[in-house]
């Protein structure tokens, strides 16, 4: 089961990159919610829906820039621990920040993430 959460993971990543909306929508469990803590301008608790404006907002304040690597993936079978990094422009800054995301699984969908930074002031200056 973990190779596949890894692959559904992964998806949802090429899905937010892309800027997919009506992918995520299609391929993801409506119980879907991500929460980032934090006064930022995408800090809250995102559900599905949400979770596509949120990705919408996050493009338009970085001009499109918006991108994630992925270092490393823990896996089990309830939950993936992704660590990334996580670079964009704004006001013509190159800028980065770095967290860990994790996510539970229910019936082999990603249900639930949260997102946890290394710098929570960084970040706050970045998403203001």
């Amino acid at each position: 089961m973990s190779s596949q959460h890894e692959a559904s993971i992964r998806r949802l990543y090429s899905l937010w990159h892309a800027g997919d909306v009506g992918g995520i929508e299609r391929e993801f469990s409506s119980k879907l919610t991500f929460e980032i803590k934090g006064k930022s301008l995408i800090s809250g608790k995102h559900d599905r829906a949400q979770f596509a404006r949120l990705m919408i907002k996050m493009r338009e304040l970085s001009g499109g820039t918006f991108q994630s690597e992925i270092h490393d993936m823990l896996v089990s079978d309830r939950h993936a621990m992704v660590l990334a990094t996580h670079r964009l422009s704004r006001a013509g800054a190159a800028l980065e920040y770095r967290s860990v995301q994790v996510w539970r699984f229910e019936n082999g969908s990603p249900i639930a993430g949260y997102e946890y930074l290394r710098d929570h002031d960084q970040f706050q200056q970045i998403w203001g």
